[in-house]
């Protein structure tokens, strides 16, 4: 494995699988669950996390938010991931394309939709979607992955969604995997009590439903079924899927296996950041081995303590952790020659020129 890799799970080397140039995808989607209060970081009040997967796709194209004239940090100073996705994908030279699976504007760069996109529901007051779309991202999302996976071997497939560690709990919960303490949060104090008041109220509705696609209709989002239709795609075009994200993941991946479709589990990676596995990684990999034993945990040893910038260093202390396939966009820039020092280096740069615009 390349120096800086961590693998915690599964024997997937991505050494050698990124030698001809990997594709990097996110998909971008919003829910209103992301709008209770306190429940995201990733808005300075809750009606703005629903415009920061557009602003984060933005960034990682432009180098700074197209739809709103914002810097995109948090008050305190503290970065979106995408700063760290940008860096990684300039580095090593890999294409960024953007889905949108349910953003509430669209982003104001080209990317990609699919048909039935829609903003998620506020799952502790309604569905999540109405009956039938999941069924349909997951087929649009599938037919996208296929065209993608046979463009390149290796297709990274991350995510931008507030409030997608909540829904992807509720999904898991009404999978019957996992418990409340399965997911991370992007603050540096999870709010579980408050998660797990939003997701009961979810899994009242979803009581007695089997059905993977129905769950996800009463108590999902946009992005994590279109996640799983788009890495089933990649993978029955025989290329590797690598889930950039967090515990986020864990979600799409249990429906990946629910979904009744066949897969290759040796083909798929959750790639992540250390601040997410040290936070839950034990979690990760005991769901993994649950329900897709054949796949691989991996997560870059990326490490911002010896930062200039406070705002870097609050990675350290809890805060955001990944987002926006930050971690994924770190692992392919290292396996294809980038060293760690220079990553580092180079988003120190970026970080710095980001908050002398402001």
């Amino acid at each position: 494995m390349v120096e800086g890799i961590e693998t915690a799970h599964g024997s997937l080397d991505l050494e050698g699988l990124v030698k001809e140039k990997p594709i990097a995808a996110c998909v971008i989607s919003s829910t209103l669950t992301s709008t209770i209060p306190n429940i995201s970081l990733a808005g300075e009040i809750s009606i703005a996390t629903l415009f920061t997967p557009a602003l984060d796709v933005e960034y990682v194209f432009h180098g700074k938010p197209m739809s709103i004239d914002i810097i995109p940090t948090t008050p305190s100073g503290i970065p979106t991931p995408a700063l760290i996705t940008r860096v990684a994908l300039q580095l090593s030279g890999i294409p960024f394309i953007a889905v949108d699976s349910g953003s509430y504007i669209e982003p104001r760069i080209p990317f990609i939709a699919l048909p039935s996109r829609r903003v998620g529901g506020k799952i502790n007051e309604e569905e999540a979607l109405p009956r039938g779309t999941s069924r349909k991202l997951f087929l649009e999302a599938k037919s996208l992955g296929k065209v993608l996976g046979s463009l390149s071997r290796v297709v990274m497939v991350g995510e931008s969604m507030p409030g997608g560690t909540t829904t992807a709990l509720s999904i898991l919960r009404a999978l019957g995997i996992g418990d409340y303490n399965s997911t991370s949060s992007s603050s540096n104090i999870n709010p579980v009590d408050m998660k797990k008041k939003v997701v009961e109220r979810a899994l009242e509705r979803a009581r007695g439903v089997s059905d993977p696609f129905e769950i996800n209709d009463i108590a999902g989002d946009p992005l994590h079924i279109s996640v799983a239709g788009m890495a089933v795609g990649i993978l029955s075009a025989n290329s590797y899927a690598i889930l950039a994200g967090g515990t986020q993941m864990l979600a799409a991946l249990a429906l990946m296996k629910s979904s009744g479709e066949s897969f290759n589990e040796e083909r798929v990676a959750i790639a992540t950041t250390r601040w997410v596995y040290e936070d839950r990684g034990e979690e990760m990999v005991k769901i993994v081995k649950r329900i897709s034993p054949g796949s691989s945990i991996l997560y870059i040893n990326l490490n911002f303590s010896d930062s200039p910038f406070e705002g870097l260093r609050a990675f350290e202390k809890g805060f955001v952790k990944e987002g926006v396939g930050a971690g994924g966009a770190s692992m392919l820039a290292i396996s294809r020659g980038v060293s760690m020092e220079g990553l580092k280096a180079s988003i120190y740069k970026e970080y710095e020129s980001l908050i002398e615009r402001k």
